[in-house]
């Protein structure tokens, strides 16, 4: 009877995790490129992130 709900919380920890790495991903790379963007203008990129760039955010200053 416990292995239907031992399952079922598995499949859910696995699914959390992997969208966690699934945004993480895609915001690194919007990261990267604002700041290959912001380098080509010929501005300084400031980015401020936490471990997983879940939340981030990104200025360009233009010298």
């Amino acid at each position: 009877m416990k292995r239907p709900f031992l399952k079922l919380g598995l499949l859910l920890v696995f699914g959390i995790v992997f969208l966690t790495g699934v945004q993480s991903f895609f915001n690194q790379q919007e990261i990267k490129l604002a700041t290959e963007r912001c380098l080509e203008a010929g501005g300084e990129p400031i980015v401020e992130r936490d471990l997983l760039a879940l939340n981030y955010s990104f200025s360009c200053h233009i010298k």
